[in-house]
C-alpha cells in the first residue's frame, strides 16, 4: 500500500479560507502530527492522496480510438466519487462515506432519543405548575363564600390561619354566628390542610401539599439535576469502556422503566429518589446518543448532523406544552412520557456500534461486519475493496494491537511474578481519559469548555425551566418559545455556513447576554418576557452547536469523556438554576442580570479557545 499512514489528534486548520462553506461547516477538523509525548490514542487517518492503488477506484485504460479520432477522456463518464482524494476523509469514511443512506437512517433514529430525555427534564415545569391555594375550610363551613372565608380567617399568602375554634362556629342563611369578638387578638397558627384552585388539574404540589413551610420544589428539582450531573461524567467513561450501543440502550431501558415507576410514587421522598436515577439515565442517553450520531458521519456533516440532533429538543418543548394542556393529572402524564418509549428497544439488535470506537478498540471483526452491512444498504457492496481489512489493521492504535510473545525472562521476574513491562502492556489497552483531557495538550481546552458549558446552561435552562416566573400563560409561552427555538436551530446552520462555527458561538453567547441585561430598560412586563424569549431562542442555537464544537476538540477514545466533561459543567449549572431564581425575592430582574453577565463571560471564554494548527 502506497498510502502514507499518519496518526494525529483533532485540531483546527485555519489555513483554509474562513469564507468557504467547507471550512466553516467542517469546523476546521483536521488530523495533524501529535506533539511529542502525546498519548497514542488519537483519531487515525490515512493520506490516500499519494496515489494509493489499494483503495482508489482504478479507471480502466481507454480503448484504442479509431484512426483520426482523438482518444476519449475517461473522466467524462462520471466515475464514482473517490473519497480517498477528499481531505475531509479518514480511514472509516473511505468505506462508509461522509453521509449516506445508511447514515441518514441511523442518525434520524438516534435523534429521536432526545425526545424522552427532554420530556423527563421539562415536564417537571408542568407537573409542579403554580396554583392558588388557601387554608382548607372546615366541614361545618363548606357553604361559606370562599372569598369571605379567606378574608376573614387567614393571611394573604394562605399559610396562616386565625387561632379560632372553628368547630364552634355556625353558618345560618349565609351569616356566621359565634365569631369571637377578640378574634384579631388571638394570633395565627400554621395551616394543616390546604385547598387549591383548578381541581381538575392534579399537580405534584397539590397532591403532596408542597406549599408554605413544605415548599421544597427547588430541592425536588435539584434531585434530577444531581443525577444528571453524575451521569454527565460517568456516562462518558461507561460508553468509552463498554461501547456506545449497549450503554445507550441499557440506559434507555432504565429511563423508561423508572420513569413509569415514578408515576406510582407514594411520597415526596420516593419521588425524589427516583428522579435522581432518571436524571442519571437521561443525561447518559443524551451524551451517548449525540456522540454516536457524530461518529457515524464525517467531514462537514458532523457539524450539520450535530446541530440537527438537538432540534428534537426544541420540538419537545412544543409537544410537552400540548400534552400537559391536555393531560392535567401529573401521574398519567408521567406514564405517557415514559413507557411508550420502551418501543425504542426494538432496534437494539440492529443498532450499529460506533465504527470509530470499534477501530480504536481494535475490534476488526465487528467493524468489518458493520462496513459490509452499511455497504449493502447503500448499494455499494461491489465497490468495497477486497483487501480493506488490511487497511483497517494498519490503522488500529498500537495500544490495542496484539503484542508479540516475549521471552520468558522478560515476561516473568525472578520470583515468578509478571514483570513491569508486561503489566504496562496489559494496562495500555485502556487509557485513563481523565489524564488525557487534563494533560498538557488538552487542559486549556478542557478548562475553557467547563466555563462555556456552565455559563451556557445557566442561561439556557434558567430561561427554559423558569420562563413561567416572568408571568403569562405557561402553556402558550413555552410552546411559542419552543417553536421559535426550533427555527433558530435550523437557521444556525446557515449562520455557521457563513460565519464559521467559532464566530457563531461567540455571537450566540453574546447576544443572549445583552438581551438579558436589556430587560433593565424594558418599560413593561411584556417587554421583559419578549427579551427573555429572544434570549432563550438565541442561546438555544448555541446549545445546539456547542456539543459538536466540543466533540471536535478530542480524539475518538476520549471524545465521549470530553463531551461528558462539558456536561459535568452543565450539570453543575442545572443544580444552580433553581436557586438562581430565589434572587428574584431581592429584585425581580436580578436573575436575568446574572444570566446577562454569564453570557459575557461565556463569549470571552469562546474567544480564548485555542485553535490548534
Amino acid at each position: 500500500m502506497s498510502g502514507v499512514l499518519r496518526r494525529g489528534s483533532l485540531s483546527f486548520d485555519l489555513n483554509k479560507g474562513r469564507g468557504t462553506s467547507e471550512a466553516n461547516l467542517y469546523g476546521g477538523y483536521r488530523e495533524t502530527k501529535p506533539a511529542p509525548g502525546t498519548p497514542e490514542i488519537s483519531v487515525i487517518a490515512l493520506d490516500f492522496r499519494r496515489y494509493s492503488d489499494d483503495l482508489k477506484k482504478v479507471v480502466a485504460a481507454p480503448a484504442p480510438s479509431a484512426a483520426g479520432e482523438p482518444p476519449q477522456d475517461p473522466t467524462r463518464h462520471n466515475p464514482p466519487t473517490d473519497l480517498s482524494q477528499d481531505v475531509d476523509s479518514d480511514v472509516i469514511s473511505n468505506f462508509l462515506g461522509h453521509y449516506t443512506r445508511w447514515s441518514f437512517l441511523w442518525t434520524f433514529l438516534l435523534c429521536l432519543f432526545q425526545l424522552p430525555t427532554t420530556f423527563h427534564l421539562f415536564m417537571f415545569v408542568f407537573q409542579t405548575a403554580p396554583k392558588d391555594f388557601w387554608c382548607a375550610q372546615p366541614a361545618n363551613l363548606q357553604q361559606m363564600n370562599l372569598s369571605e372565608w379567606r378574608n376573614l380567617s387567614q393571611t394573604a399568602d394562605g399559610c396562616l390561619l386565625l387561632d379560632v375554634d372553628y368547630t364552634q362556629l355556625i353558618l345560618e342563611d349565609g351569616k356566621l354566628t359565634n365569631w369571637p369578638a377578640n378574634a384579631s387578638d388571638l394570633g395565627y397558627r400554621q395551616c394543616q390542610d390546604f385547598e387549591f384552585s383548578d381541581n381538575e388539574a392534579l399537580t405534584l404540589v397539590q397532591e403532596f401539599e408542597l406549599v408554605c413551610g413544605r415548599d421544597i420544589l427547588s430541592l425536588v428539582e435539584t434531585c434530577f439535576l444531581v443525577g444528571a450531573a453524575a451521569g454527565a461524567v460517568l456516562s462518558g467513561w461507561i460508553s468509552d469502556r463498554f461501547g456506545r450501543r449497549h450503554t445507550l440502550m441499557a440506559f434507555v431501558t432504565i429511563q423508561s422503566v423508572f420513569g413509569g415507576i415514578l408515576a406510582f410514587s407514594t411520597s415526596v421522598a420516593m419521588f425524589m429518589s427516583l428522579r435522581v436515577i432518571i436524571g442519571f439515565a437521561s443525561m447518559t442517553v443524551t451524551v451517548v446518543s449525540f456522540v454516536l450520531v457524530v461518529e457515524l458521519v464525517s467531514g462537514k456533516w458532523r457539524t450539520i448532523i450535530g446541530i440537527l440532533n438537538i432540534l428534537p429538543v426544541a420540538i419537545t418543548y412544543v409537544l410537552a406544552s400540548g400534552l400537559a394542556y391536555l393531560i392535567r393529572d401529573w401521574r398519567i402524564l408521567q406514564l405517557v412520557i415514559s413507557w411508550p418509549w420502551l418501543i425504542m428497544l426494538s432496534i437494539w439488535f440492529w443498532l450499529p456500534e460506533s465504527p470509530r470506537w470499534l477501530l480504536a478498540q481494535g475490534r476488526l471483526d465487528e467493524l468489518c461486519g458493520l462496513i459490509e452491512r452499511a455497504a449493502k444498504t447503500n448499494g455499494t457492496s461491489g465497490t468495497l475493496p477486497h483487501n480493506y481489512r488490511k487497511t483497517l489493521e494498519a490503522a488500529v492504535p498500537r495500544a490495542v494491537q496484539p503484542q508479540p510473545e516475549a521471552n520468558s525472562e522478560e515476561v516473568m521476574g525472578a520470583s515468578g511474578s509478571p514483570s513491569a513491562a508486561q503489566l504496562d502492556t496489559h494496562r495500555s489497552g485502556h487509557v485513563n481519559p481523565l489524564l488525557v483531557v487534563f494533560g498538557a495538550k488538552y487542559w486549556r481546552t478542557t478548562c475553557l469548555t467547563l466555563i462555556i458549558w456552565l455559563t451556557l446552561i445557566i442561561i439556557y435552562f434558567g430561561l427554559t425551566l423558569h420562563l413561567s416566573n416572568l408571568g403569562g400563560n405557561i402553556y402558550i409561552n413555552n410552546a411559542v418559545a419552543g417553536t421559535i427555538e426550533a427555527v433558530s436551530i435550523c437557521t444556525s446552520i446557515l449562520v455557521v455556513l457563513k460565519a464559521g462555527i467559532r464566530r457563531s458561538l461567540i455571537g450566540y453567547m453574546l447576544l443572549p447576554g445583552i438581551c438579558c441585561l436589556a430587560t433593565n430598560l424594558a418599560t413593561s412586563q411584556t417587554g421583559v418576557i419578549a427579551l427573555a424569549t429572544i434570549a432563550k431562542c438565541l442561546i438555544g442555537a448555541n446549545n445546539a452547536i456547542i456539543p459538536t464544537y466540543t466533540a471536535m476538540q478530542y480524539p475518538t477514545m476520549v471524545r465521549n469523556f470530553g463531551v461528558g466533561m462539558g456536561n459535568l459543567a452543565s450539570g453543575i449549572g442545572l443544580i444552580l438554576v433553581p436557586f438562581l431564581w430565589h434572587l428574584e425575592r431581592i429584585d425581580a430582574l436580578l436573575p436575568l442580570n446574572v444570566m446577562g453577565v454569564c453570557g459575557l463571560i461565556g463569549a470571552i471564554a469562546i474567544c480564548l479557545m485555542k485553535d490548534v494548527n
